[in-house]
């Protein structure tokens, strides 16, 4: 049995999404066995007692010493990631942090000296492989639907629930803000926003405006996600190459929910999202997301038919079995290789 290392935090979100899920598969099937460690704690001893070292989002300095020690023993290794470090903006404070030199010299040795680099989009691959190493890889993710056997309550006839579930995203919330200030002083009390993990400072206190943090757990998330039942989900998303380059989890998450989701146009989105049948699109623009979420409002069987189609399309093209055979077939090409 082929034994695996994950070089990475495993309380990360991008851990319980890409990686947990296939491996768990794999190691099901008797393929591969597999553990996590923090970097600070792998040693070179470690490392010689398995067959792939999978480095996750690695960008310290020190985690080179684990591909060092990965390479002097023969191993073979990947680099999985699902952001494009080098196109954060600066005016966040991630990009103010990876901004640094260090970062950005470890992130590009890393790209460079693996035998394979994962990314989490099509138009992230075509980065990679024009700009670092032809040596790139990309295939859909996955999700563990098992959460939709649970039960929830029925929607409410008299209020209509729109709701945002992730991280902080101050800039691709900017054109969405005044447009939902608009819905909430037009509907009233019969909309109401909820937040799962960000909400913009300029929503939090109105009395029709609900907000939670988030919670680590990607398994229990989803669970409170589903429960949750709401009417539509939002999707905002900034131009630019970092945001390009991110995967289409927003997705994953509203189209396994039966929540019928509005999407900014984005090329992340260009193979799951289709017009008024398996999502919204809606330019980033405060009157593209104002005239969106209206018409998603006033038309539930447009809501109805989204949800429906946009539940078929994830169990059929995210399935757990097809992300894993896909991670066996990166494995098993690898190791033939001498």
């Amino acid at each position: 049995m082929r034994k695996i290392l994950v070089v990475g935090s495993e309380g990360t979100a991008s851990y319980q999404i890409i990686l947990l899920p296939p491996l768990r598969y794999l190691e099901g099937q008797g393929y591969c066995s597999f553990d996590i460690l923090p970097h600070k704690q792998v040693t070179r001893s470690i490392i010689s007692s398995y067959n792939i070292i999978l480095f996750l989002r690695s960008i310290e300095p020190a985690a080179l010493q684990c591909l060092e020690w990965a390479h002097r023993e023969g191993k073979k290794t990947v680099y999985v990631i699902d952001d494009h470090f080098l196109a954060i903006p600066q005016t966040t404070r991630l990009g103010q942090i990876y901004s640094k030199p260090a970062y950005k010299e470890t992130y590009t040795y890393f790209l460079k000296n693996v035998h394979m680099v994962k990314v989490e989009s099509p138009v992230f691959r075509e980065v990679i492989k024009k700009q670092f190493t032809p040596k790139v890889i990309y295939f859909p993710g996955s999700i563990d639907i098992s959460f939709t056997q649970l039960s929830r309550g029925p929607k409410k006839e008299d209020r209509l629930v729109v709701g945002y579930e992730g991280a902080k995203k101050e800039s691709s919330f900017r054109p969405v803000i005044p447009a939902l200030k608009r819905i909430l002083k037009e509907y009233e009390d019969f909309v109401r926003l909820e937040f799962y993990g960000y909400c913009p400072e300029e929503l939090k206190g109105h009395p029709n405006v609900l907000h939670w943090k988030h919670n680590e757990d990607y398994s229990q998330f989803m669970q409170r996600l589903y429960r949750a039942n709401w009417d539509i989900g939002l999707a905002p998303m900034d131009d630019g190459l970092f945001y390009h380059c991110k995967s289409n989890v927003k997705f994953r998450d509203y189209a396994s929910c039966r929540i019928p989701g509005i999407y900014s146009l984005s090329p992340i989105y260009r193979d799951c999202v289709f017009h008024k049948k398996t999502g919204y699109f809606v330019p980033q623009t405060e009157q593209g997301w104002y005239a969106g979420i209206r018409e998603m409002i006033v038309n539930p069987q447009l809501r109805k038919k989204i949800s429906q189609k946009a539940a078929k399309a994830v169990t059929k093209n995210f399935k757990i079995k097809q992300c894993a055979e896909n991670w066996k077939s990166l494995f098993q090409g690898l190791i033939d290789v001498p």
